[in-house]
């Protein structure tokens, strides 16, 4: 009895260990975070002529039309190609997501970190935390 105990425990402890390492070899180096405004505007900043930094509204069609961050690209949350159009986007380069108020692009951040994606940021507080702040949009 005690030496199947013992073969339990210790086959517990290498299955976890394997939990673990694989977790963290998944994250490791990735980033997927929500951020204020003034950080959103110092990442454009140092990614001004990066071509591998993409803004991406997750908003409709006609919200994109009122005003939208500059150079942003439109991928629509509501969509019924959303998730194939987020999965074809490169893995590897840096991300700004946004919508209305942060909670579509939030939730796109959590489908973005699943799919693997490296480094993304949601802009916490949408276009509506933009504008309150006097940052220009783009129609």
């Amino acid at each position: 009895m005690l030496k199947k105990l013992f073969i339990f425990k210790v086959s517990l402890y290498f299955l976890l260990l394997g939990c673990f390492s694989l977790a963290y070899s998944q994250g490791k180096g990735h980033i997927h975070e929500t951020i204020s405004i003034q950080r959103a505007v110092e990442l454009i900043a140092n990614h001004k002529d990066d071509a591998d930094f993409i803004i991406v509204d997750v908003r409709t069609p006609a919200e994109f039309k009122e005003g939208h961050i500059e150079n942003s690209k439109l991928l629509d949350y509501y969509s019924k190609s959303f998730v194939d159009n987020l999965k074809r986007l490169d893995k590897t380069k840096t991300y700004l997501i946004y919508c209305r108020s942060g909670n579509r692009s939030g939730k796109t951040l959590v489908l973005i970190k699943d799919m693997g994606f490296q480094e993304v940021y949601n802009m916490g507080e949408g276009i509506k935390g933009w504008r309150s702040a006097g940052f220009p949009l783009k129609k």
